[in-house]
């Protein structure tokens, strides 16, 4: 018999677990491949722009709600789903899969070597290490949401992180045009401009904003731009009408829109999906204000403004990923996926030992008590109909908020720490 290498202690255990992963993924490709999902409306849209009909006045109400650009895309999955429809979900699946592990080792590496350097490095974490399952695990109610329902929050969220990236390495043209085409396949990235703004990286801005408008205006040559202008004005025709409040929409509007709207106490009333927003004007003045004092909150906490530590930049990019899910008027779970890299700067200041034990400490509580909420929207361990109760309550938007707090407040400490130093 050899002998055991050195490393065989380290990788018996971690190949193992690689191989439980796999077994997992492909369990959850096999049986998420069989529901439409909101792939069944990509396919919808693709076949839509192949027989030149109107992507908007030709689908069924309140299916396409994306903007002109995104049926672009569209069109691959729909000619993949006259092969096989089937083959077409599997081949989205995995895809989406590749993405998240793509995410996993962006987000890992970012958080142990900062938004700066993007040189490979023996002491990024691996994939199978505690740095990238622990904020896994915290996510994974919003990662599983992602694939269940076949969305595309997981490579909006790559494609962002991409362009961050890129950002932060100073190669603004790269990372402004992969910015701007997150930003014009699904708005909410657009908000990232703002912060590139107020961090006077304007070239960024530029390249990002000249990128969103370029593609969201190229689908022009295809459609014709008299059509294009059609486009926008029903796209925006959709948003104007909004999506049902029920419980699966978790954004802090649909929470006021509940209670203040339509005067359902939280907690009380079991769980439903069909709500169509009341458009009271409480609600309204009820969300602008919750804007206003995050922003209000945000300002105070990112002084000073060129905090040297790496993580200060990963936190504020955090802090507009949770904005920019939280604050639209729809939320769905899914779009939660980006909670993957506030939740590993959270257990990375816990384990860091360049912070204080307070901090540390204080990083692991957000974390936790933002996992525990999450949990109880799970079926599985609680049941459905007190799980579909706590989201009627906007259980998940609470969580989300913790961890939206705990950012803030890691912020302030390490920006405390370095005025003092």
């Amino acid at each position: 018999m050899n002998p055991p290498r050195p490393g065989d202690a380290w990788i018996r255990p971690h190949a193992r677990l690689g191989v439980a992963l796999v077994v997992v993924a492909v369990a959850l490709v096999v049986s998420f491949a069989r529901r439409p999902g909101d792939f069944a409306g990509y396919i919808l849209v693709g076949d839509l722009v192949l027989h030149g009909q109107d992507i908007y006045a030709a689908a069924p109400p309140g299916l396409s709600t994306w903007p002109p650009f995104f049926a672009l895309v569209c069109v691959p999955l729909a000619l993949l789903a006259r092969w096989s429809l089937v083959g077409a979900r599997v081949a989205w699946l995995l895809l989406n899969a590749a993405a998240l592990v793509a995410v996993l080792a962006l987000v890992t590496h970012l958080v142990a070597r900062g938004p700066g350097d993007a040189r490979p490095s023996a002491r990024v974490p691996a994939l199978s290490s505690a740095a990238a399952l622990v904020p896994l695990l915290l996510s994974a109610r919003y990662v599983s949401s992602n694939f269940e329902h076949l969305q595309v929050n997981v490579l909006i969220f790559l494609l962002s992180l991409i362009g961050l990236a890129l950002i932060g390495a100073r190669r603004e043209a790269l990372g402004g045009l992969a910015l701007g085409a997150a930003a014009a396949l699904k708005v909410m990235p657009a908000l990232f401009v703002l912060l590139l703004v107020w961090r006077r990286r304007w070239r960024a801005a530029g390249w990002t904003v000249l990128a969103a408008v370029g593609l969201s205006l190229s689908p022009g040559v295809v459609f014709g731009w008299d059509r294009l202008v059609t486009y926008a004005r029903s796209w925006l025709a959709v948003l104007r009408v909004g999506w049902s409040v029920g419980k699966m929409n978790q954004s802090v509007y649909a929470m006021w829109d509940r209670s203040l709207g339509h005067g359902i106490v939280p907690f009380t009333v079991r769980g439903f999906n069909d709500l169509a927003p009341s458009h009271d004007l409480a609600v309204g003045i009820a969300s602008a204000l919750s804007l206003a004092a995050v922003a209000a909150l945000v300002l105070w906490s990112f002084r000073p403004r060129g905090a040297r530590d790496p993580r200060a930049e990963l936190i504020e990019w955090s802090v507009v990923f949770l904005v920019a899910s939280l604050f639209g008027t729809v939320a769905w779970k899914a779009y939660l996926v980006v909670l993957l890299l506030p939740n590993a700067l959270l257990i990375d200041a816990w384990r860091s030992s360049d912070l204080d034990a307070a901090t540390r400490k204080g990083a692991l509580i957000f974390a936790l008590a933002a996992f525990a909420l999450g949990v109880l929207t799970t079926d599985e361990i609680i049941g459905s109909a007190a799980a579909g109760r706590l989201e009627m309550g906007s259980i998940v938007t609470l969580s989300a908020l913790v961890v939206l707090a705990g950012l803030l407040w890691l912020r302030r400490r390490i920006g405390a720490a370095e005025s003092v130093r």
